[in-house]
């Protein structure tokens, strides 16, 4: 091995008692040796900076960052000796058989309740024993895809600290880490013949669609509680890998025994629900508590066998007390065999008081998450077991080892506790040939943001791994390509908001640009004409008649002090009490990305990540903020938006609802349009002002270039309002967006009867027309001082634009209603 690198000696030469590299690599730490012999050359410097690369493409995406820590990604991986994992992988693969038959027995025949092996009492207490589940028919209580949290001991022996049957999470987290990991630490990856997962992963997903193999249009499912959910991110990275359509409960319905999907096409039955919700929340109808997270009539559906739910109901219960405390007889019972991976020893209440209490913790068998330190709490712990000792018990302090983490140029220790993953399958379990290591040294909950680190596992040789290269996909029945097109009419609606908001945001930087550039040229050159200019351009956006929310009503010209030209210009910056305010659309704009985040490219999230850094500055703007820096900040923003629609334009197939944002463009740029013509172009005006407030409006559509050069000889405000307004083949112009709205519409699914035309399409229709046979000298005439006909023009479109939104609405975006639950009470009101 050739010699440390100084920042690994400094790390190593420090006194560890328990620390992973330092005490328990083994007499052989060949594992190590490969992976530093690789690092030997790399100094502090170059590992801080593979830190930021990492934490630049860790995608943390929580909703609300601002209450949520963020993941450590740390730069160096923590890596099993082939000892040790082979004696975990088999104690992983021994502890998933023995709670599948677990499982099976306590909702099944409970032969392990009725032979006292298993206390009925405490797990019927439980509040995870589902006693729906046991109705459930027995190829509904198999397990498919559970994980184990292991500790090491100071002894060197590994401990279970806590099981996940119900829904494991972190695998998104390990997938993503690992992708990352590939990219910054790729050459040490291969000199370590890392042990891919992808195998796993493919395991994993022909799991799922087996279930659907014999089915022609099969639609399997992701049900998370949506962005509340803190581990939200993670759902919508699994929905994009695994190529699910990702949905919440709001989105499901069930009809007929049935479960069904609310799409823009109507109802859609579901064959298979991988689940990331617990048990109790799982039917609201059925079960004791009512959550807004259930699916009414779900568990009725589970018994008829029309939709199959993974992880299977009840099997929560597996980390009860009442089963982890017996685990051990268990296994001798239904395995015949000692448990190779146990939790650690318990007592109970009368075992425990002659022990000493500071190398053990109090445990509920009510509440899982109830822990007190014996040394620290133990005059609480004597008062709670004076009163009721049935309720409590006694086990092991677990004490973690350590791990080298990468902070502030130089390597410190964490604890540490590794989660690994299982699948069963038709052949057997499989275990995830890694495992998420993760420190946190306040809670024990991967759930709780802190460190993590990647973790490689060696194959045998390099032989090994070339094997599983490139394995040939067999084709089962035909191409299902119509999977694609299954959104939830929730999603379908997301997509059409993303558009406006994105319009809205680039329209309401560029009048923000135009007016800076505006009211600056107004200090420099204070002519009359450049006043009355700016203090009409003031005026349309303190009235909010060009800026969201577009107010229809007269703009009447008030006093001007051109000094208060910068404070409207900060307002609707970054004024957070201004509806139309750059902050604001921002904010709708990043609500509705996260919305439909599975559906983004990696770019584009990248991109979207971006901005909400961006709305973070603006949040500490103030008032005093200067022009150019203002100006700056617009460029940056504007620059963003474009990013983005460019980074989603090349893949927006129309059969994934993709269309639907494309409509709230158009529906968008056409609203801002006729508000801009109605605000600053209807009053009759000198020519001078007439052809400034034409070629500012023009600005603002990014349509002055085009309208210099078609019209050179001769322009007007009757020129602009022709080509914003009635030229059908202008790709800026009002018409060019109503026809683009009508071919649109035609990917929608027909909902009328034949001979007939829908709602949204008459009001498109309607506008059209008005546009095709409306002049421009019609438009342009003036009639005491008003264009009125310009005013009533953009008026009816706007009416026809709302009718279109609201059918819109109306026939495709409704959701399907929340049940509410019905107990005695309800119905007795009900009655009366």
């Amino acid at each position: 091995m050739s010699e440390l690198p100084s920042w690994l000696s400094l790390y190593l030469n420090k006194h560890h008692s328990h620390d992973e590299l330092a005490n328990h690599c083994g007499l052989y730490p060949d594992h190590w040796d490969t992976l530093f012999n690789r690092l030997a050359s790399l100094t502090a410097e170059d590992v801080s900076g593979r830190a930021i690369e990492i934490s630049q493409l860790l995608q943390n995406g929580n909703t609300n960052n601002e209450s949520n820590q963020q993941w450590h990604f740390d730069p160096l991986p923590f890596m099993f000796s082939k000892v040790d994992w082979a004696f975990l992988e088999e104690g992983i693969k021994q502890r998933t058989l023995l709670l599948n038959k677990i499982q099976q027995d306590i909702y099944g025949e409970q032969k392990l309740l009725m032979s006292g092996h298993i206390p009925a009492q405490r797990l019927y207490q439980d509040s995870n024993y589902l006693r729906e589940g046991f109705s459930l028919p027995a190829n509904e209580l198999k397990l498919f895809f559970t994980a184990l949290d292991v500790y090491r001991t100071p002894s060197g022996e590994f401990k279970v600290l806590a099981d996940h049957c119900q829904c494991p999470l972190g695998l998104g987290l390990l997938l993503e880490s690992r992708i990352i990991a590939r990219r910054v630490m790729a050459e040490e990856f291969a000199e370590c013949n890392v042990q891919q997962i992808k195998e796993f992963l493919d395991l994993f997903q022909d799991g799922i669609n087996e279930y659907t193999r014999y089915m022609d249009d099969p639609r399997i499912v992701i049900l998370t509680q949506g962005t509340d959910d803190p581990n939200y991110n993670e759902h919508s990275f699994l929905s994009t890998y695994f190529g699910f359509t990702l949905v919440q409960s709001a989105d499901l319905t069930v009809r007929n025994g049935q479960v069904c999907l609310k799409s823009l096409q109507g109802l859609g039955k579901i064959n298979v629900i991988v689940r990331w919700i617990p048990d109790w929340c799982i039917d609201s109808l059925e079960q004791t508590e009512y959550s807004l997270h259930g699916i009414p009539g779900l568990l009725q559906a589970v018994r008829e066998g029309s939709v199959k739910v993974l992880n299977p109901f009840g099997s929560g219960v597996l980390s009860s007390p009442a089963i982890k405390c017996h685990l051990a007889e268990l296994s001798q019972q239904l395995l015949k065999k000692p448990l190779l991976i146990s939790e650690p020893n318990f007592y109970n209440v009368e075992q425990a008081r002659a022990l000493d209490w500071s190398l053990l913790e109090l445990a509920s068998y009510k509440d899982q998450k109830f822990k007190l330190d014996g040394a620290a709490d133990a005059q609480e712990i004597t008062l709670l077991i004076s009163k009721h000792p049935e309720q409590y018990y006694f086990q092991d302090k677990p004490i973690f080892s350590s791990a080298p983490f990468w902070s502030d140029g130089k390597l410190i220790a964490k604890p540490v506790i590794f989660r690994c993953y299982a699948l069963t399958t038709e052949n057997g379990v499989e275990v995830l040939p890694s495992a998420l290591c993760f420190s946190n040294e306040i809670s024990n909950d991967p759930n709780v943001s802190g460190w993590i680190k990647d973790t490689w596992i060696n194959t045998a040789n390099k032989a090994d791994s070339e094997v599983h290269n490139a394995p040939i996909p067999t084709r089962k029945r035909m191409d299902v390509t119509l999977l694609e097109g299954v959104i939830s009419s929730r999603t379908a609606e997301h997509l059409f908001w993303l558009g406006r908001y994105l319009e809205r945001c680039e329209n309401t930087v560029r009048i923000l640009r135009i007016f800076i550039d505006r009211y600056t040229e107004l200090a420099i050159y204070p002519d009359l004409t450049r006043r009355n200019i700016v203090a009409r351009f003031s005026s349309a956006i303190k009235s909010q008649h060009i800026v969201y929310p577009y107010i229809e009503q007269d703009t009447k010209l008030e006093d001007f002090d051109p000094n208060l030209s910068k404070h409207i210009g900060f307002q609707l910056f970054a004024d957070q009490q201004c509806a139309g305010s750059v902050i604001n659309t921002l904010k709708y704009l990043s609500n509705a990305a996260v919305q439909i985040r599975e559906l983004l490219s990696h770019d584009s999230r990248r991109i979207m990540d971006d901005i909400n850094e961006q709305i973070q500055l603006l949040k500490n703007v103030t008032a005093n903020i200067s022009t150019r820096a203002m100006q700056r900040s617009l460029d940056n923003i504007i620059g963003s938006i474009m990013a983005f629609n460019g980074s989603i334009t090349d893949c927006m197939p129309n059969s994934n609802g993709w269309f639907l944002l494309e409509i709230g463009r158009r529906i968008e740029r056409s609203i801002q349009i006729t508000s801009l013509s109605s605000a600053l172009l209807t009053q009759e005006l000198d020519v001078p002002e007439e052809l400034g407030l034409l070629e500012a409006v023009l600005s603002c559509q990014v349509s002055l270039v085009t309208h210099k050069r078609r019209y050179r000889m001769y322009q007007s405000i009757g020129t602009g309002i022709e080509l914003l307004l009635l030229d059908a083949e202008y790709p800026r112009s009002l018409l060019f967006q109503l026809e683009q709205i009508n071919q649109l519409c035609l990917h929608l699914p027909t909902k009328r009867r034949p001979g007939l035309i829908a709602a949204h399409e008459k009001a498109i229709l309607l506008s059209k027309t008005t546009c095709y046979l409306t002049e421009k000298d019609y438009l342009q005439k003036c009639v005491d001082g008003q264009r009125k006909q310009l005013i009533e023009f953009s008026h009816n479109i706007r009416m026809n634009l709302d009718t279109f939104c609201d059918v819109l609405l109306l026939q495709y975006f409704s959701h399907t209603q929340t049940a509410k639950k019905l107990n005695w009470t309800n119905i007795e009101q009900a009655q009366s």
